[in-house]
């Protein structure tokens, strides 16, 4: 049963992206070749979720998948028309079948490559290949590659490609008469820039004084502590995106003060997420904030009692992921935290970090979450 699973599982992730036709924001002149897309992508994170139902005289079965990833070490390299894929990742499935619900297990795919040609439209682009290759049992999937159409969005300056489908298909044999309609949603989400080196033991280091400064953000010290750790960071594993030198930046000076710096922000898994679309309002003693990224895909809710502070005072805390929505996890491991130090005088300011999941069981972990926001 577990290898029925696993192969539907790897039809799944196939299909999810290479047939993504929902079209996202472009420019419009660019055609041809994009030369934004040019040189080496790490994928970050992918989430599936297909919904299936097939009537067959009368009879009505359905299914729901929901694939998602729980590491990944894995590169998407474009050169002027041609592309190289390398690495490895690792995906649950979770199945619900008829009502019966099947979890899944972390399955692995290691010293994966491949390679092929592209060619780009507007934002729109054909794949004759697959960024994806797959076995399993001693299976080939090699047929399966071919020429493919996606769409893809490049945004946050330049540095985040992402690939997302939104699509509801029906087909009906006609020998058999049996109808299937499914429905798909699915992202991946790629960064510019070499993933830290496992062998990085200052990362390490970067954990530990990023989770002291998230519980006490106003102490001076561990701000200095959480600015030395970066630094030495990047003197050891170097910082090719510049998204560490970027938080260095927005520590400053690490001197206390009440000013609003009107940052909402937060880190899931290694991709930054800049709220730069803020409102923030209160109504009847209750402070509600607001955000949404450049470009619409990522979207912040929650809101605080005017007065509170410390920790865990977030209400109604949501994060929203090209679509998805994650909310806080109680589940007594690595849980959703918020610690808030300001939230009177019309000025809020709180960190906050932890898991959060999906009402499908998926989780996102959150890190360098901050709100220095006005009312």
């Amino acid at each position: 049963m577990k290898k029925l699973l696993s192969l539907l599982c790897l039809f799944t992730l196939f299909f999810a992206f290479t047939c993504e036709n929902e079209p996202l924001d472009f420019d419009a002149e660019t055609g041809g070749m994009d030369s934004d897309l040019l040189g080496e992508w790490n994928l970050v994170e992918f989430d599936v979720e297909v919904s299936t139902s097939t009537n067959f005289q009368g009879q009505e079965i359905s299914s729901d998948v929901e694939v998602y990833s729980t590491t990944v070490d894995y590169t998407l390299n474009f050169t002027e028309s041609n592309f190289t894929t390398n690495g490895s990742y690792s995906y649950v499935a979770d199945i619900v079948a008829n009502g019966m619900n099947i979890e899944g297990e972390p399955y692995t795919l290691e010293n994966v490559s491949g390679s092929g040609s592209y060619s780009v439209n507007g934002n729109e682009m054909t794949v004759d290949g697959s960024f994806f290759e797959f076995s399993f049992e001693g299976m080939d999937f090699a047929e399966l590659n071919g020429e493919q159409t996606a769409t893809f969005e490049i945004s946050d300056n330049g540095q985040t490609l992402i690939f997302s489908q939104n699509e509801t298909t029906t087909e009906t044999d006609a020998a058999t008469g049996v109808t299937s309609t499914s429905t798909q949603v699915s992202s991946s989400v790629w960064t510019r820039g070499a993933n830290s080196s496992p062998d990085c033991t200052a990362e390490e280091a970067t954990n530990e004084a990023a989770a002291a400064y998230n519980n006490d953000n106003t102490n001076e010290n561990l701000c200095i502590a959480y600015k030395e750790a970066l630094e030495n960071q990047i003197a050891e594993c170097g910082d090719p995106d510049g998204s560490l030198q970027d938080i260095i930046d927005d520590l400053g000076d690490c001197s206390s003060g009440a000013a609003s710096s009107g940052v909402l922000k937060v880190t899931t898994g290694t991709l930054p997420i800049d709220f730069t679309q803020q409102t923030v309002s209160i109504n009847e003693g209750i402070i509600t904030v607001e955000g949404v990224s450049e470009g619409g895909n990522y979207q912040i809710y929650f809101q605080v009692t005017e007065g509170d502070t410390g920790t865990d005072v977030f209400q109604n805390f949501v994060l929203t992921i090209n679509g998805t929505e994650y909310f806080p996890s109680t589940q007594g491991f690595d849980d959703f935290t918020s610690n808030t130090t300001a939230s009177s005088e019309n000025i809020l300011q709180a960190t906050f970090y932890g898991i959060v999941e999906s009402a499908a069981g998926a989780d996102l972990s959150l890190t360098q979450g901050q709100a220095d926001v006005m009312y």
